[in-house]
């Protein structure tokens, strides 16, 4: 009888740890990532803007974040475009600025919320309380490093890189990213939508400027720019 006890309770232990680790394993990635709306982040109280969904895709290049999961979509962004030039804002998305986690959405005429920053010069990288990725998705999201980004760059598009391409190649890769602009640091108006797609790192380059990822009609590069400047954002998975 006592050898059955210790079996028993052998046994239950066996199925706690099991069943756990079904539900609790952080080696599990999400097949999809939802937000609702969240103030401060979020463009407007509108109903428009009260929940978003994304698919997810699992990246397979070398490097650091090619074994990732990455975000399907843009951040805030409630379609999946349909070609690399694709000017809808609903496959836009939202746009940020550097280490700010308020985010602007743009109709093509009109900018939800109002532009705050003409200008923006601190030394500081994304920290993690203004990374909309992490405050919308949850803790184990951010925004891709430079290197990350440029791992992504540089991968052959067999594997579902970049390849130093154009934007229809960054469209036809495993992440489908296509032009969907930015909006100026001046006034937050909308700037070459559906022409390029410029999105940012979390690393910043100096005080004024931030990295980024940019494509075109002509290739793709990683640069830095202003950071008052709007861009959207890809998040991605640890």
């Amino acid at each position: 009888m006592r050898r059955y006890n210790r079996l028993l309770s052998i046994l239950s232990v066996m199925v706690f740890i099991t069943s756990c680790s079904v539900f609790i394993s952080p080696d599990d990635s999400p097949e999809s990532a939802s937000h609702g709306y969240v103030k401060g982040i979020t463009p407007s109280s509108s109903e428009f803007f009260e929940e978003r969904r994304y698919p997810t895709i699992q990246a397979n290049w070398p490097g650091e974040g090619g074994d990732k999961t990455w975000l399907g979509r843009n951040l805030g962004a409630i379609d999946s475009p349909r070609n690399s030039v694709d000017d809808r804002a609903a496959v836009s998305g939202w746009y940020f600025q550097f280490n700010h986690k308020q985010g602007y959405y743009h109709t093509g005429t009109d900018l939800f919320p109002t532009w705050e920053h003409s200008g923006i010069r601190e030394d500081s990288e994304w920290k993690p309380e203004n990374d909309p990725c992490r405050q919308l998705l949850g803790n184990r999201w951010r925004l891709p490093t430079l290197i990350e980004l440029g791992n992504f760059l540089h991968a052959t598009q067999e594997r579902g890189g970049l390849q130093q391409g154009n934007r229809t190649d960054a469209f036809n890769s495993q992440l489908r990213l296509h032009a969907a602009g930015e909006l100026h640091s001046y006034d937050g108006s909308l700037t070459n939508r559906g022409v390029h797609g410029r999105y940012w790192a979390s690393d910043q380059y100096s005080e004024d400027r931030g990295e980024s990822l940019t494509f075109d009609a002509g290739g793709s590069s990683t640069y830095a720019s202003n950071k008052a400047f709007g861009r959207p954002v890809r998040c991605i998975y640890d």
